[in-house]
Formats: C-alpha cells, sequence, structure tokens
C-alpha cells in the first residue's frame, strides 16, 4: 500500500513540474519586445540611411548602408516615459531617445539626432 501511494506521489509531482516547465515557456513579451525587429529610415543622400535592430531583450545594432558604419550596443526601454536608452560599443556614454511608437512607424528624439523608423 507504502509502495502505490509513494509511486503516486511521484508520479503527480512529475506531471506538476513537466506542467510548470511548459507554463514557463510561455506568457507575456517583455516590456522591451515592442520594438523588437528590425527598424529602416527612408533612403537619405545627405545623412545615409540606417537601421536599427532590437532583439527584444536587451541588445541593439545600429548600422548605416552608405558608410559601411555597424555599431553594437545594448538598449532600454522605460515604456511609462517613452525613453529609450541605448549604448553602442563606440559611443562615449549613452543616449537617451524619446521615442514614439505608431503601428509600423518608429521615432527616436535626441538632442542632436532622430530617427524616423519603418518597420522591416
Amino acid at each position: 500500500m507504502m509502495k502505490k501511494t509513494a509511486r503516486w506521489i511521484s508520479i503527480a509531482l512529475i506531471a506538476v513540474l513537466v506542467l510548470s516547465v511548459f507554463a514557463a515557456c510561455g506568457g507575456e513579451k517583455k516590456p522591451g519586445d515592442i520594438l523588437e525587429g528590425t527598424w529602416k529610415t527612408e533612403v537619405d543622400e545627405t545623412n545615409g540611411t540606417w537601421t536599427w535592430t532590437f532583439d527584444g531583450a536587451g541588445k541593439c545594432t545600429l548600422s548605416c548602408e552608405e558608410t559601411g558604419i555597424n555599431m553594437e550596443g545594448t538598449y532600454q526601454l522605460d515604456e511609462e516615459a517613452k525613453t529609450l536608452t541605448a549604448k553602442m560599443d563606440v559611443w562615449d556614454s549613452e543616449k537617451v531617445f524619446a521615442y514614439t511608437l505608431a503601428d509600423t512607424t518608429l521615432d527616436l528624439e535626441e538632442t542632436y539626432t532622430s530617427y524616423h523608423l519603418t518597420k522591416q
């Protein structure tokens, strides 16, 4: 009798463990995920065509087709304040951009820099 009870308790615990593993795999995306993907400016002969890529987990890249510039960095999103803080490997310090997100367009505004981007 005791062996059967222990066996059923073991099976129940394994079932709970398996279900909790599957539950952990699903769920909501992290707040930073609203930017996940590739965003690109329009073709601009003066400033170049810039592409931002966000991985949804805090890493990003910024590149310019015309100049061959490729930067890697990190970002943090504050959805309440509508700010994106980015630090690229070649920048001396981080930059804080005010952002506006509407469907497939993303505007990033900083003191000296702005980007009008479209989701790719």
